[in-house]
């Protein structure tokens, strides 16, 4: 035993020194009964806290520091080395402690609570010690848990922050790289403190256990720092009341599970998976793992308990309305967040969830108000209590319940909403927004081939979505939006799935709905929605042929829903324009810049019959099937499409007032003009001449015959311009004289008849000119025929008198007298044939319109038959019209015979140039050349007083 009697209190101090430094803890409870004035608690901690290194075992001076606290006597002799300490006098020894610095027992930076003992600071400081200057967080458990039970701060303290760190480093994640410190936790805030504690949470498959983190991680920090809190204000209540204990269990008390539920819901954003995992294996504030420490149950209140858990559970429904992307997987999570959190909460019916059924039930339960605003989805007022939408109440769960049931459903369509956007749907929608959201799903269903769908079942899952299996929504439930597309009105719903239908080829079962007794649409809206598709389909068209494409589909819609509706004008409409596309397809048909002609260019269109120009420009010798395309112009008609008629193309009448038959009538002129100008551009002028004669004469006789004359500037322009074409082809020098004097023969004919077909007599003049030409290019040829028979006939003459034939005979001279008159006579008849024009001099005025007249007066008066007057005159041409019959030998013959009816006799018009007639033809009646018949028509206008409008001045004016 050392004798210690000589030291004073200085040397044992520094004797108390010496043996902590040296790590000797053992003996200094045996130094304490040697001191004079014994050190009070806390500077004896202070020493040791000071001078006993960390890296000593706690287990080896936890019962020394107990035995320093409650001043046990010590069990052992003292036996130390104390010559470095009795070196020292009095006074240096006092000298040597003035200069010891002992740490304080309060750890700087932490709260200061005058409540707290020495040993429970010295307990505290020294762990921060530990951890700080030694870094085995694993010598803290030891050094306090023996004195745990001494304070209610410390136990706390423990629960809170050494609990949590030595779990957090050792147990859960202890291949962490680095580890987190006493101080930097205590440091944390709240919410700073949930992130890193849970900032290793993984789900189970990846290896982690976010429930274990929340259990025995957060639950303990949190108790334990809230049972702080309450702790340190029941202290000043009870200071403030005089003694009377008073607890507050207010937010702030647990403000640190608000961190949590911020926490799952931000967690549920990153990965919803992970959220799922926590609220399905984790039960909320009250499932808190404190290590034995405490029993969390009986330090929270029900009531405290009941806010807590719908606050989490809140943040668990909060976390259904941030999924981003809503599959079947996110769908299936989802309804067991909701199922956990209605048992959770012991929610009315949460047994009878419908999103576990796969019946069509309808919910009866009350649905969210409509009080509900935009700021309800937004992410900063999910976890607010007045937030009906999130705040699990039984309305709540069913709507919710509802919307996820819902979205089940569209997934089984293939369209996938997230549950916001369907709340939001819902309950913010307006019509047009459910409407939009509507055709997406039916866009989808549109798109989908699948045979084997049910589509009755479809069908009836849709109306389902509409009011939730209410049909008969009252208005007072319609206001508590009770169905996803409730704002839409039946019919209108009804309309777009039968579009739906239809588009989806399910013809059959659209009409045993829609076409029954039963239909929920009136018929007029069903063939308004059949019209409509029809149109869809025929427009989505790439050709025309109806035996494939869209045109296949509208056609086979048509033949499936005609036979119910036998009065439809727009089902024939809808025919007709079909089969006009059928027709067009077969033509090879570009439209401007290089675009294929599509079958919507047709509806679209101002004017579709020039659509058939167009055939008639890209397709050669499409003009000889003239038929064909009267059919294609008459179905357009018929098909109600714009017919493209123009104000100058019929004068004087009110295109607005034109009945369907004279529409029809016009079209078909048009088209046959169209034909004609591309006969002639093609130089084909048989077939266009073809064309005047026998369809547009006949259809000029017919009007007339029936007393409806249409008058246009349609007719009379193919017939001008048939008649004053000229081949761009050079004529072969094998054409002959015959020819060429048939194919004027037929231009003038055709010209004569646009005289007749003229609505104005603004176009005489520019018809009357090219006529004239005509005629004197007549004449010539006629003058160059009958000179070339003189010739072949004195040929033959000259040959016949010079006849060298052994023992023939010569004409007598009565016999050339004969022949010199004959020849006379023909001289004189071809001299009466040139026109007087030809025999002055050319260097008066040019032949103007009066001169024709004046001829074609002339030639009048040698007429067989007599035009007594001026009137006479215009009635006979004007018969002439009307009887105008053009033989099939006109191509054949240089003059035409035309029948002209006139006071009910026949007159056959034809003959010599002069009026007479050969013997040959005598017994036929007289006969008049046929542009004769046009000279008298003009010249009776003319004197009746269109003379002075075509200003024509007579050459031998000045001579009078």
């Amino acid at each position: 035993m050392t004798d210690l009697s000589g030291l004073s209190d200085a040397h044992l101090v520094l004797l108390a020194v010496q043996l902590c430094t040296d790590g000797n803890i053992s003996q200094f409870p045996a130094l304490l009964p040697h001191f004079h004035n014994r050190p009070s608690l806390e500077v004896l901690l202070r020493i040791i806290l000071t001078f006993l290194p960390e890296s000593i075992e706690p287990h080896r001076y936890v019962s020394i520091i107990n035995a320093v606290v409650v001043e046990q006597p010590a069990s052992i002799d003292l036996d130390i080395d104390s010559s470095a300490v009795t070196e020292f006098s009095e006074a240096e020894a006092r000298r040597q402690v003035r200069k010891l610095r002992l740490l304080p027992l309060q750890y700087p930076g932490h709260p200061d609570d005058p409540t707290l003992t020495p040993l429970t600071r010295f307990l505290i400081h020294r762990a921060h010690r530990i951890d700080s200057e030694f870094g085995i967080l694993t010598f803290i458990p030891d050094l306090i848990k023996p004195f745990v039970e001494t304070s209610d701060f410390l136990r706390e303290w423990v629960i809170s922050t050494i609990l949590p760190l030595i779990r957090f480093n050792y147990e859960y994640y202890p291949d962490r790289e680095g580890t987190l410190s006493l101080e930097l936790l205590e440091s944390l805030d709240c919410r700073s403190a949930v992130n890193t504690l849970l900032s290793n949470a993984e789900r189970r498959d990846k290896g982690g256990n976010v429930d274990r983190d929340l259990r025995g991680l957060i639950g303990p920090w949190i108790y334990g720092r809230n049972k702080s809190k309450r702790r340190k204000l029941s202290g000043d209540a009870r200071s403030a009341s005089g003694g009377k204990p008073r607890v507050s269990e207010n937010g702030n008390g647990y403000s640190g599970w608000q961190d949590v539920n911020e926490w799952l819901i931000s967690t549920s954003i990153r990965d919803f998976g992970l959220a799922v995992e926590a609220v399905m294996r984790w039960a909320g504030p009250k499932d808190v793992d404190v290590a034995g420490y405490d029993d969390p149950k009986i330090a929270m209140s029900e009531d405290m308990e009941r806010t807590l858990t719908s606050s989490y559970g809140q943040a668990a429904l909060a976390a259904i309305y941030t999924i981003s992307d809503c599959n079947a997987d996110n769908l299936e999570d989802s309804c067991r967040i909701l199922s956990k959190t209605a048992a959770l909460l012991e929610i009315e019916g949460h047994s009878a969830l419908q999103i576990h059924s796969d019946e069509l039930f309808p919910f009866t339960s009350n649905v969210l108000p409509s009080d509900n605003c935009r700021r309800s989805f937004s992410y900063s007022a999910l976890l607010d209590p007045e937030n009906a939408l999130t705040f699990p109440t039984r309305e709540a769960i069913a709507f919710l319940d509802a919307i996820l049931a819902s979205i089940r459903m569209l997934i089984g369509f293939g369209h996938s909403i997230t549950p916001r956007h369907a709340a939001e749907t819902c309950l913010l929608g307006e019509e047009e927004n459910q409407l939009l959201e509507l055709r997406e799903v039916l866009e989808v269903l549109k798109r989908e081939s699948k045979l084997s769908r049910d589509w009755l079942q479809s069908r009836e899952q849709l109306l389902w979505l509409r009011s939730w299996g209410n049909n008969r929504v009252s208005a007072s439930r319609q206001a508590q939006h009770s169905g996803l597309f409730w704002r839409i009105h039946v019919s209108r719903f009804e309309k777009e799935i039968l579009n739906t239908m239809l588009m989806a080829k399910q013809h059959a079962l659209a009409v045993s709905i829609y076409t029954s007794p039963s239909s929920p649409l009136c018929r007029d809206e069903v063939e308004a929605a059949v019209t409509n598709a029809i149109f869809v389909s025929y427009d989505n068209a790439s050709n025309g042929n109806r035996t494939r494409g869209g045109v296949k589909r509208a056609s086979e819609l048509l033949d499936s829903f005609a036979p119910h509706f036998p009065d439809s004008i727009a089902f024939r409409q809808i025919r007709s324009l079909i089969s006009a596309t059928h027709a067009l397809s077969f033509y090879s048909l570009t439209l401007q810049h290089g675009v294929p002609f599509q079958p919507v260019s047709i509806r679209v269109h101002q004017d579709p019959l020039s659509l058939i120009s167009k055939v008639l420009e890209q397709n050669t010798r499409a003009y000889t099937e003239l038929d064909n395309l009267l059919k294609i112009g008459h179905e357009l008609i018929v098909a109600g499409l714009p017919n493209g008629l123009q104000e100058d193309e019929v004068p004087s009448t009110d295109l607005s007032m034109l009945s369907l038959e004279t529409i029809q009538l016009l079209s078909a002129r048009r088209i046959i003009s169209l034909a004609i100008s591309s006969a002639l551009n093609a130089n084909d002028f048989e077939t266009a001449y073809s064309y005047i004669t026998t369809r547009l004469a006949q259809d000029i006789t017919r009007s007339m015959d029936t007393g409806h004359i249409t008058t246009d500037n349609i007719s009379w322009r193919a017939a001008y311009n048939a008649g004053r074409h000229r081949s761009n082809v050079p004529e072969s020098e094998n054409t002959s004289l015959q020819s060429r004097i048939s194919r004027l023969s037929q231009q003038m004919e055709l010209l004569s008849l646009a005289l007749i077909l003229s609505p104005s007599p603004v176009n005489l003049p520019e018809i009357l000119a090219v006529w004239r030409r005509c005629d004197e290019e007549l004449n010539t040829l006629q003058t160059q025929e009958q000179e070339e028979a003189d010739h072949w006939d004195a040929h033959g003459d000259k040959n016949s008198m010079s006849s060298s034939v052994p023992g023939g005979f010569g004409p007598s001279d009565a016999e050339l007298d004969a022949i010199d008159t004959q020849r006379e006579r023909a001289r004189r008849l071809r001299a009466s044939r040139i026109p007087r024009r030809s025999r002055r001099d050319y260097e008066e005025a040019p032949m103007g319109l009066f001169d024709v007249a004046r001829g074609a007066a002339r030639a009048i008066s040698k007429n067989a038959f007599p035009l007594s007057s001026t009137s006479a005159s215009a009635a006979s041409a004007t018969a002439s019209v009307s009887s105008l019959r053009p033989s099939s030998a006109a191509s054949s013959r240089p003059r035409q015979s035309v029948d002209i009816a006139g006071d009910g006799d026949e007159v056959r018009a034809g003959g010599n140039h002069d009026g007479s007639s050969t013997p040959s033809e005598a017994g036929e009646g007289p006969r008049v050349r046929k542009r004769d018949v046009v000279s008298n028509m003009v010249t009776g206008g003319l004197v009746s007083g269109l003379g002075w409008v075509l200003g024509a001045q007579p050459v031998n004016q000045n001579q009078k």
